[in-house]
């Protein structure tokens, strides 16, 4: 099983490049919508993240090592996967580096989305989630056609507790101590491939295909 890892700090366009490659038939991965259905469903692993989550912090690495292992191992051999929010932090990675070792699970590459803070700022502001299947809009860059309805459940678009501007600023100052240090170690590595995201979401897709189109 072959892995992308994309880095990048919350807002710049993790999605995008995901809807991307999930078109050619590489399966999206994120431990954010994982967490959330632990903290949805109650579970003792979601409760423990749920506070921390909501603060703008990151989950328990022991806990989301334990999320994803679980997945990664009960995946089939031939899968191509890019996961969205893993790894976040050096401890992670270091446990993803002895799973691989243990199994037949490759890191093929490391995808890192470079963008300024303050469009980082304006365009987490500007983001809704249909509280009923997750889709996710923006005021600005991606508007429902029916204001403030979903255009896939027409369930109702609301902010995230996390895309408040207080707890924006703490997520990326959180991102910038914790993960931002796993460009450097991947780059160590010969496996960080940057692409610039401070730029449209169309040009973000056509970055992303050029930067995969030899296994797309």
């Amino acid at each position: 099983m072959n892995i992308i890892i994309l880095l990048g700090p919350p807002g710049a366009g993790k999605g995008t490049v995901s809807e991307v490659l999930t078109k050619h038939g590489i399966k999206h991965v994120s431990t954010g919508d994982m967490l959330r259905k632990e903290i949805k469903n109650n579970t003792e692993l979601g409760l423990r993240s749920h506070k921390k989550i909501s603060q703008g912090l990151f989950a328990n690495d022991d806990d989301v090592m334990t999320m994803v292992t679980e997945f990664l191992l009960n995946q089939k051999k031939e899968n191509f996967i890019i996961f969205d929010g893993f790894p976040r932090t050096l401890i992670q990675a270091e446990k993803l580096d002895l799973l691989t070792k243990k199994s037949q699970i490759k890191i093929f590459n490391v995808l890192r989305l470079k963008c300024p803070e303050d469009v980082l700022i304006s365009r987490l502001s500007g983001r809704r989630t249909c509280v009923v299947c997750g889709a996710v809009y923006h005021d600005i860059f991606s508007p429902p056609k029916i204001f403030g309805r979903c255009d896939i459940e027409d369930g109702s678009l609301a902010k995230r507790l996390d895309d408040e501007p207080v707890v924006i600023k703490r997520r990326l100052k959180i991102y910038n101590k914790l993960t931002k240090p796993l460009a450097d170690y991947y780059k160590n590595k010969s496996m960080l491939v940057e692409l610039d995201a401070n730029c449209s979401p169309q040009e973000v897709r056509e970055h992303t295909l050029k930067v995969y189109k030899d296994i797309i």
